[in-house]
């Protein structure tokens, strides 16, 4: 309470420095103190912590003796600090170090604090005001001083270079530790002109802890010393702001003392509850503020934050893997100004990680494969952290580390970050160099390993749809296959008329009876063309019945429903039923694909005749007509043609109408000549919402059923959705049309 009571501004200025470097000792010692530089980090910081102390008792030392004492002893620290901050440079930047120069050094240590308390080093002293009491030089002090600014210029200039000649997460780091000590050593140096009797007081010793706040924000942010320090938000507040008003209660009693001669704790409290009210009431309002400042005056960084995050939130967007992945690739480089960067995922049929994805590697590299049990994969499941080959670099020297950095050179990565998905590594994301040649922040960190989650989980969810597709693609060609089946009939006929000429010229050819050579080539050219008609059939089934993704082409509709009809048209009159026809021949030519189309219809007109069942008709009709909006979110009246297929067969029932085209729901039994799979429709309405069209339904029990297939005469430009629509639903008219966010009945409904 002495001290406290009669503190005075160095007073105080050495209370902070004892307690900052007292925090910084504890930070090392608790978070990481096994390597050998932050060992001797911690013993420097050790020393600061002895000069603070001793220096804060000589200013409060009762008698001319003691004081002595006390200033001679705070000089031990002082002696010591310039050896031990080469040698933690020297470990820092792993320069080689000379051990008999740096053995000599510490010796010349040990030597001059061993003379601390003789005349040697300092002399008796006296009054220097405005301290009670200061000693004076002796001849070994001097050459403590140059001992003191050798090894502090020596080391600075070690870290200055190193900064000029470097890049990376490693140069902010020292870049921190540059300027912190830097100032640390200035301000503490002006103690030395009160030795020579040069009247400029040491008031710059407030400016010590600032050594310790830059270090220990280069530790918090960047990992200095492979230090993390991860807290709670709330908790980190709560530290800063006693820290913060702590001192501020003891500056406040100390500026009491110093105006009004006393303290009023009454009134010191009230004034400290309110600065605890007004930086609580701040903790609320901080975020927007930050916000704000970093608007004006670092606009470059804060757009950059914000196009990752926003990054982050497209991400659960995005369901092709190849667009995910060019995404991804495409916003790193061009935010970042990288050169380089790979994305590797994991193939479970190769059971290694290929690059899916890359930007400026050569084509060698693209070609790299990394095995799921290499230590680069450990590295991420053990530590669920990003791997900086700088900061691994550092580590101790092993094959584990040495294979880990051996990969991120081989792969030219700066930086890799896991796409994690609970205990397993879905991929990596590697990144070179920063264009700006800064290195990644702590934030940047956070934010990659949020992203790497999103990622990881974007990922999955776009190989499973890939699957899916890779399912509905089988799916549909077996159901092409079975339409293929069931107009087997049909083509057979198709292909047997063709053949009853042919067989008619070859007989002319082998009879009897010769023929001259001009009956000859017109038998011949009679022949060849019905072989060419077989061979456009046989053309027409082979495009249909193979798989592939939909090409869009200007075709003429009318042309297509009619080779469908051809088709179909001889099972049709077996089975006693009549096909009409009643197309508009003005239509025009709109962009379908013609394979994909004639599988619609083929299912459609194959689904007429089952329910015809015998005796009756079927109408296929074309027409344009207008719609109010479309299905692709165009509002507005846009023209379709549609297409209608009408049989007087037994109808649909209500109850069965809101579910056939569901996939796997059949109204077909087998009490019928054919069982449904009950996909037909299914991939009826699949085709047609890739052509950005809808389906309607009319059906009525006992008079028969309708299907409108109706397909936009413009195609937007946007991509095609993959949702597959809703049924809306008045009276006994149903229209299938894709789910998207418009009202529940954008079409005209049909009565």
């Amino acid at each position: 309470m002495d001290i406290l009571s009669s503190l005075t501004y160095y007073s105080f200025s050495a209370l902070l420095n004892f307690i900052t470097s007292l925090s910084m000792t504890i930070i090392i010692l608790v978070k990481n103190p096994k390597p050998l530089a932050n060992k001797i980090f911690t013993i420097f910081t050790l020393s600061v912590v002895e000069w603070s102390l001793f220096y804060l008792l000589w200013l409060n030392a009762p008698n001319k003796e003691l004081a002595g004492f006390y200033m001679r002893t705070c000089m031990i620290g002082v002696i010591f600090m310039p050896p031990l901050f080469t040698h933690f440079v020297l470990s820092l930047l792993s320069k080689k170090m000379n051990k008999i120069l740096l053995a000599g050094n510490y010796l010349l240590s040990v030597f001059l604090a061993a003379t601390v308390y003789s005349s040697l080093f300092a002399k008796e002293g006296g009054a220097s005001p405005p301290f009670a009491y200061w000693l004076l030089p002796g001849h070994l002090f001097h050459i403590h001083l140059i001992h003191f600014g050798i090894n502090i210029l020596y080391s600075e200039y070690l870290m200055f270079n190193f900064i000029k000649q470097s890049q990376g997460m490693f140069r902010n780091q020292v870049i921190y530790l540059f300027f912190g000590t830097v100032i640390g050593f200035l301000a503490g140096m002006t103690n030395y002109f009160y030795w020579y009797r040069i009247p400029i007081p040491p008031l710059l010793n407030i400016l010590v802890p600032l050594y310790v706040i830059l270090v220990t924000y280069a530790i918090m942010k960047y990992k200095l010393m492979e230090i993390s320090i991860v807290l709670k938000r709330g908790t980190v507040y709560t530290a800063g702001l006693l820290l913060v008003l702590i001192p501020t209660y003891l500056i406040l009693l100390w500026t009491q003392n110093i105006f009004f001669k006393t303290i009023n704790i009454s009134y010191s409290i009230i004034i400290f509850c309110i600065l605890t009210i007004t930086a609580i009431a701040f903790y609320k309002i901080r975020l927007k503020a930050e916000t704000a400042i970093e608007k004006v005056f670092f606009s470059n960084k804060y757009d950059y934050y914000k196009i990752l995050t926003n990054f982050s939130k497209e991400l659960v967007s995005v369901l092709t893997l190849n667009e995910l992945l060019d995404k991804t690739i495409n916003t790193f480089t061009e935010t970042l100004k990288i050169k380089k960067a790979s994305i590797f995922l994991f193939d479970e049929e190769k059971k290694a990680y290929i690059i899916k994805a890359s930007y400026g590697l050569d084509e060698e590299k693209n070609k790299i494969k990394i095995k799921q049990d290499v230590p680069l994969i450990d590295y991420f499941i053990e530590k669920e952290d990003v791997a900086i080959r700088e900061e691994i670099e550092r580590y101790p020297s092993t094959q584990q580390t040495q294979e880990i950095i051996k990969i991120l050179k081989d792969i030219e990565s700066e930086i890799a970050i896991p796409f994690m998905e609970k205990d397993k590594i879905v991929g990596f994301c590697n990144l070179s160099a920063k264009g700006d040649r800064s290195m990644y922040s702590h934030e940047d960190i956070e934010l990659f390993l949020s992203l790497g989650r999103q990622a990881a989980i974007a990922i999955k969810n776009a190989v499973l749809i890939e699957k899916i597709k890779e399912s509905k693609h089988v799916i549909r060609r077996m159901e092409r296959l079975k339409t293929i089946g069931d107009m087997a009939a049909g083509l057979a006929h198709e292909i047997r008329n063709p053949l009853v000429p042919i067989k008619t010229c070859l007989d002319l050819l082998t009879g009897e009876h010769g023929v001259d050579a001009e009956s000859i080539k017109k038998i011949a050219v009679c022949a060849y063309k019905e072989v060419e008609r077989i061979e456009a059939l046989l053309g027409e089934i082979m495009d249909y019945s193979r798989p592939r993704q939909p090409v869009f082409k200007d075709e003429d509709i009318n042309n297509i429903v009619e080779k469908t009809a051809i088709f179909i048209e001889y099972e049709a009159k077996k089975a006693g039923i009549t096909i009409d026809r009643k197309y508009d021949k003005s239509l025009p030519a709109i962009k379908v694909d013609g394979e994909h189309m004639k599988q619609v219809l083929l299912n459609l007109l194959i689904n007429a005749i089952d329910a015809v069942n015998g005796n009756g008709r079927i109408s296929i009709a074309t027409r344009k007509v207008k719609h109010l909006l479309s299905p692709s979110g165009m509002i507005g009246e846009k023209e379709y043609l549609q297409i209608e297929i009408t049989d007087n067969g037994a109808g649909i029932p209500e109850e069965s109408i809101e579910r056939i085209f569901n996939p796997f729901y059949t109204t077909k039994h087998a009490s019928k000549e054919r069982e449904g799979t009950g996909l037909g429709l299914s991939i009826v309405q699949e085709i047609i919402t890739e052509h950005h069209g809808f389906v309607q339904v009319r059906s009525e029990l006992g008079k028969g059923s309708s299907f409108l297939v109706n397909l936009p005469v413009e195609q937007p430009e946007f991509n095609l959705r993959e949702d597959r629509g809703r049924m809306v639903t008045n009276k006994k008219t149903k229209d299938i049309t894709p789910s998207i966010k418009y009202p529940e009945e954008p079409f005209q409904i049909i009565q």
